[in-house]
């Protein structure tokens, strides 16, 4: 099999991609993927490629090979197409709308359809150089074990906490770590740009943050982390709770859907206070093309907030963010982000 015709995809820090075309080879163009220095995440995604395409399922790019010393992959190529970022980008309501539930849709394809399966994925993650903890767990540690960060931020706004947030945030962490009936593989960086439209359909691409975890953890892409109209999370929500639902009983019973979807919530929330420093207080930056740092803060508070509404516990934790919320809006007002496809939902 001879390589021909290289084409440069993304050139970053982490990893080189490629596109070559392929001369007597079982497919007539592959993706070459070198991850060069973040060796976890390389072989997460290796690992979450090869797993899919052992399961058959059509989901993302096709494992073809891979070279652990050379710390190289190949994946089928899917072709080119537009991503869900660009249909958010576009001009055309209905394309993204359509693109975005479809997306739901194939999230809760791929949770449903690896649910129970942590073995066979373990076996072939372990297979490669080991991981020495479980991405799950590694979520649930950094929640508690950077408390601090939240916490600076509060005193940076003149605010407490209220009682019962640390027990509130471990019982977050504990769900975590053990999600129970919703325990799937997930894609881990579901952001519109990792989804493709080709012409069989959507695809997801780069599963550099893949694991075994809790399945909503996909699915904060719309309820929480990419500013969306009311009405298009709901829709997004439903479709992806229907599609969930044919293999995930859990998913069928309101009160496990809802605590379900305010725990995953809750930890991403508290996550972007621990990433972000106090500074944006003095100084607002760009955390993703045109949406600012303190847009994505009130905006998170504010999903996370209609998200708890229906849900009985985590008093401690919601009362803190709600305090957090209420002096941060004292502060900034900051125009909400709206994609320019979706400005007439608005």
């Amino acid at each position: 099999m001879l390589l021909s015709a290289p084409e440069l995809l993304k050139e970053e820090s982490r990893s080189v991609v490629v596109r070559a075309q392929v001369r007597g080879g079982p497919v007539p163009v592959v993706i070459l993927k070198h991850f060069r220095d973040d060796l976890v995440c390389g072989l997460d995604d290796q690992a979450g490629a090869e797993f899919l395409t052992r399961r058959g399922l059509e989901l993302g790019p096709r494992f073809l090979a891979g070279d652990v010393d050379a710390r190289l992959f190949v994946l089928e190529d899917l072709g080119r197409g537009r991503s869900l970022e660009e249909l958010l980008r576009g001009e055309d309501a209905r394309a993204a709308t359509g693109g975005l539930i479809a997306t739901a849709r194939l999230a809760g394809q791929l949770h449903a359809r690896t649910l129970g399966t942590q073995s066979e994925y373990e076996l072939i993650r372990q297979a490669l150089p080991p991981r020495h903890q479980r991405v799950r767990v590694e979520n649930a540690r950094f929640l508690l074990e950077h408390e601090g960060r939240l916490l600076r931020w509060l005193a940076a706004v003149g605010a407490q906490a209220a009682p019962g947030l640390h027990e509130d945030l471990e019982a977050v962490a504990r769900t975590l770590a053990d999600p129970g009936p919703f325990l799937a593989f997930t894609h881990g960086d579901l952001a519109p740009g990792n989804v493709l439209f080709t012409p069989s359909g959507p695809r997801l691409l780069d599963f550099e943050y893949a694991g075994m975890r809790h399945a909503l953890y996909d699915a904060l892409m719309w309820l929480v982390t990419v500013p969306l109209p009311d009405e298009l999370v709901a829709r997004a929500d439903i479709t992806y709770r229907i599609t969930l639902s044919a293999q995930c009983e859990a998913a069928q019973v309101d009160s496990a859907w809802t605590r379900a979807r305010a725990t995953v919530a809750l930890a991403r929330t508290v996550n972007l206070f621990q990433w972000l420093h106090p500074r944006v207080l003095e100084e607002d930056r760009e955390w993703a093309p045109g949406l600012s740092e303190r847009a994505a803060l009130l905006h998170h508070l504010a999903r996370c907030r209609s998200l708890l509404a229906p849900v009985e516990g985590f008093p401690g934790l919601a009362r803190t963010l709600e305090t957090l919320e209420a002096r941060l809006r004292e502060r900034w007002n900051v125009p909400p982000f709206v994609w320019p496809a979706l400005r007439e939902m608005e």
